[in-house]
């Protein structure tokens, strides 16, 4: 299911993931306990909170949405054969933590120095995206105090790091970082150039779910602080707080419109309206300047509405109803479920922490862009899988189509033929008729009426034979039995039977064809017809046979059957051969534009040809036969 290009960018996420874990692997433990007051008013001074009783706790404090201000108890040692005035970097995260005020009894200024979101990047002590600051290795174990505001989540890591390991573990971290940033990237574009191809409205809004996914990645890592770090009239704290309620949002619009497609039931449209409510909700929270509830709201929405999502693609979802489906394409259900499934297990073990439910550690730092990258993988092989369907089934329906208006256009082109030899019959069959009456109702001899009434049932039958044969040519209703013939008696038969104009066969020599003999009597019949009919009377038709090679090398036998104009003059040379086809001077004389078509299908059929090949002064009829 997954492309190579994806299992590519599957393989680097994985490289990204281990560097980001392997980023402190190096670094030695310099904080040996972890403890932390809360201040619920948010006014207590660092005299005042010092005196109160701690709780610890080891790893990343997770202690869910509070307004209140954490006091965090940090337990330094100094790194071993250290010189007093060495230094030790502590980083903060994450990045969206308001306030971080600084307070070490090495710290002789008195100034309390603070970082965070709320201030600009340059406040950071050490160069990081991180929050950052510098203290004093000293010379003994002492305790320092961390004071955190957020009006986010009071999920906290602290790291302790001597300057050189700091640099080492810098460099691992913004490596792996910026890799899953430009993964997260490469996925946006990805599904922009499939958008490009595909232009569905469910992928237009996969598109801009993960384009807004690779801004929303940016500013988890810190990036927005480092671009707008000039930009002292931004918010970045309110402008993070929005990021993060519109992802949600747009995250549950496009969940929406995924499941909208399964036709669920009433009961699960109810849930689907009431998610999408849920995330409105936040957003109106926002604009009410409620930002801590909001977000409170928002992240209870990430949590419980995945297991929502789970449960309804595992119930609503009737897999033999997709499969029955024709006028949508959709996954499957084991797609759909196993996609909703590991959401849910991502997001799980990467909010909890979030809401305070379980004990935090490092994976939830970087949760929210795991989920990011986890969904985007997997919802981009199965929309490229769901693409690569819609197009197997558009390119069937076009294929259905085109045959669809193939049979149309050979039944008007059928009709159109019917109507045409309908007219051509009328018109034709006319004349004998007519002779036949007259013929009947004069006084004339027998001996003359049977005449003329002979001629007229002749011409009949010649019309209607040739419209029967037209007929099985078109039907493909033929037999085809080739032998060799004496090209020479064929002719001199013809001629003996032909009255009319006279007929001179000039033939240096005996000539052997390889040919069917039935087509052979109707090309050559009706090629000397043709020219009896339309040709001049006083002047005789001259047939002439000789051996040559056809433009492809073969070697045959060509037949040229060469007349005058008559008045009926030249026939187009672009339309001869064409069925119904006659000359505007030919419309006197019987006929019904099928004897030309007929010699070239015929002459094709057995592998000649049939040529118009005129002169100055001659209509001239080349047919080429092999020998």
């Amino acid at each position: 299911m997954l492309s190579y290009f994806q299992k590519s960018l599957a393989r680097a996420l994985l490289f990204a993931v281990v560097s980001s874990l392997a980023g402190n692997a190096f670094a030695a433990e310099l904080i040996t306990s972890k403890s932390y007051v809360f201040d619920a008013t948010s006014q207590k001074s660092f005299e005042q909170i010092s005196t109160e009783a701690t709780t610890p706790y080891t790893g990343v404090l997770s202690r869910g949405y509070t307004d209140a201000a954490v006091w965090l108890k940090l337990e330094i040692t100094p790194p071993v054969d250290a010189a007093a005035d060495d230094e030790i970097v502590l980083r903060i995260r994450p990045v969206y933590l308001d306030e971080i005020s600084l307070f070490d009894p090495l710290d002789k200024s008195g100034k309390t120095r603070t970082v965070g979101d709320s201030v600009p990047i340059t406040a950071n002590e050490f160069t990081s995206l991180s929050h950052t600051l510098v203290i004093p290795a000293g010379d003994k174990p002492r305790a320092i105090w961390l004071r955190v505001k957020a009006t986010s989540t009071s999920l906290v890591s602290v790291e302790a790091l001597t300057h050189h390991e700091m640099m080492q573990s810098e460099l691992m971290l913004n490596l792996a970082n910026f890799g899953l940033l430009a993964i997260v990237g490469m996925f946006a574009l990805l599904v922009l150039v499939n958008w490009v191809n595909n232009r569905e409205s469910l992928y237009a809004l996969f598109v801009v779910r993960q384009i807004y996914y690779f801004f929303y990645t940016a500013s988890l890592f810190g990036i927005h602080r480092l671009v707008f770090a000039n930009f002292t009239g931004i918010n970045l704290d309110a402008a993070y707080s929005w990021l993060v309620v519109i992802a949600t949002a747009l995250s549950f619009l496009f969940e929406y419109r995924f499941l909208h497609e399964y036709a669920p039931p009433k009961w699960a449209k109810a849930v689907l309206y009431a998610l999408m409510c849920w995330s409105l909700t936040a957003i109106a929270l926002m604009l009410f300047g409620q930002t801590m509830l909001s977000l409170r709201v928002n992240m209870l929405l990430n949590t419980i509405g995945s297991v929502m999502l789970l449960v309804l693609s595992i119930f609503f979802i009737d897999a033999k109803k997709v499969e029955a489906t024709k006028d949508k394409v959709l996954l499957s259900k084991r797609m759909v479920v196993s996609y909703y499934l590991t959401v849910t297990f991502v997001l799980s073990f990467s909010l909890w922490p979030y809401l305070g439910w379980v004990e935090g550690n490092e994976f939830p730092l970087n949760g929210l862009v795991a989920y990011t990258l986890c969904s985007g993988l997997f919802m981009t092989a199965l929309m490229q899988h769901r693409a690569n369907k819609q197009k197997l089934v558009q390119d069937e329906y076009e294929k259905k189509l085109m045959l669809s208006d193939q049979a149309v256009t050979l039944e008007k082109q059928r009709r159109e033929e019917q109507t045409h030899l309908l007219h051509m019959l009328m018109h034709e069959l006319k004349t004998p008729l007519s002779i036949i009456e007259l013929a009947l109702v004069a006084n004339n001899d027998q001996e003359t009426t049977s005449g003329y009434v002979n001629r007229a049932v002749g011409n009949m039958k010649d019309i209607l034979e040739r419209c029967v044969k037209t007929d099985r040519l078109t039907e493909g209703n033929v037999d085809i039995r080739l032998a060799e013939l004496n090209l020479n008696q064929h002719i001199f038969e013809l001629v003996e039977s032909k009255t009319g104009a006279a007929i001179n066969f000039l033939a240096a020599q005996t000539f052997k064809v390889k040919t069917d003999s039935q087509f052979l009597t109707v090309m050559l019949g009706n090629l000397l017809d043709n020219a009896q009919r339309y040709g001049d009377e006083q002047e005789a038709i001259e047939v002439a046979a000789l051996q040559k090679q056809n433009a492809a090398g073969e070697e045959g036998v060509s037949i040229t059957i060469s007349n005058r104009p008559s008045a009926a003059s030249w026939p187009d040379a672009d339309r001869v051969f064409t069925k119904y086809y006659r000359s505007a001077g030919a419309e006197a004389q019987s006929g019904t534009g099928l004897g030309l078509y007929l010699v070239r299908t015929l002459a094709r059929l057995v592998g000649g040809e049939c040529l118009y090949v005129p002169d100055e002064k001659y209509i001239r009829f080349e047919l080429w036969l092999p020998s």
